[in-house]
């Protein structure tokens, strides 16, 4: 059974480039995969941690292009890591709902067991299982540029919560939601009405985890011409530059004046009107808060 998405991965071009605004929205610094972690692969990556709620990790990766890493035409979210209580057993739950897994067999790895999916719909989608104890070894292996593993306050003050939601276009809905109710188990709840853009349809799946962590996984499509200025246009606009995948991530706070403010004494500023950094390494950020 899936538990919950544990980790979001970017690939980018310019890793060093990225990092100093990264390290403004966040308000850490980073931690870097030590080589132990991925023993003879040449691949270069950071993580900056992500709140939990004290009973798993969450992060959130940004893996530098080239080497063994994945290699893109621009910056995007290429997998999203989802923890399960038993992998063998997860496997054959999803292999009966007729999804293929890359691997007939778990694949290994310092801290524990995975397996992958591939990309579905533009999205790599990785299911592991860690030993006990692996979040803390894990992060035994990863520490910042000056060695150390104080990464900082990942909650900002209080005000960052974590993940919320993460939203994909997707070029045919049905078939999208096909696939991701396979993945998970369940349908999605159509959320088209709440989503309310002209030209625009919405599906939105419960993540795994009951609430903690991530909360919500959204596939969004166009229907019929879209309006000039719309969110349609813009979501057609992303098919076209670079096909399905994900444009935005959720973040949760528990006061978004307070993040504007917080951000922008670190030189990052939120349009005056809404709280959405647009195409940060090539997906919005938009900050949230709980519904009333």
């Amino acid at each position: 059974m899936l538990t919950n998405i544990y980790v979001i991965d970017y690939v980018v071009k310019d890793l060093d480039g990225a990092k100093d605004r990264l390290d403004r929205i966040f308000g850490t610094e980073p931690l870097w995969i030590h080589p132990d972690m991925m023993p003879g692969q040449d691949i270069t990556a950071m993580y900056y941690q992500i709140p939990g709620n004290g009973e798993m990790s969450h992060a959130i990766g940004f893996f530098k292009e080239g080497g063994d890493s994945v290699r893109v035409e621009r910056d995007r979210i290429f997998l999203i890591g989802v923890m399960c209580d038993d992998l063998p057993r997860t496997m054959e739950e999803i292999s009966a709902r007729g999804l293929t897994f890359v691997h007939e067999e778990p694949q290994h790895y310092a801290v524990g067991s995975s397996n992958t999916l591939g990309t579905l719909h533009g999205l790599e989608i990785f299911i592991a299982r860690h030993v006990p104890g692996g979040d803390r070894q894990a992060r035994e292996m990863m520490f910042t540029k000056d060695g150390h593993s104080d990464f900082g306050d990942d909650t900002q003050g209080g005000v960052f919560v974590g993940f919320s939601g993460i939203d994909l276009v997707v070029e045919d809905l049905d078939a999208a939601i096909s696939t991701y109710s396979a993945v998970f188990g369940y349908p999605p709840v159509d959320t088209s009405a709440r989503t309310g853009e002209p030209g625009v349809r919405s599906a939105h799946f419960k993540a795994p985890g009951d609430g903690r962590g991530m909360r919500e996984f959204g596939l969004f499509a166009t229907e019929g011409p879209p309006t000039p200025g719309s969110v349609a246009e813009r979501l057609a606009g992303l098919l076209k530059a670079q096909g399905e995948g994900v444009f935005r991530l959720d973040f949760l706070v528990t006061d978004l004046e307070a993040m504007r403010t917080i951000l922008a004494d670190r030189g990052i500023a939120l349009p005056s009107a809404s709280y959405v950094l647009e195409a940060v390494n090539g997906a919005d950020i938009r900050f949230v808060t709980e519904p009333a």
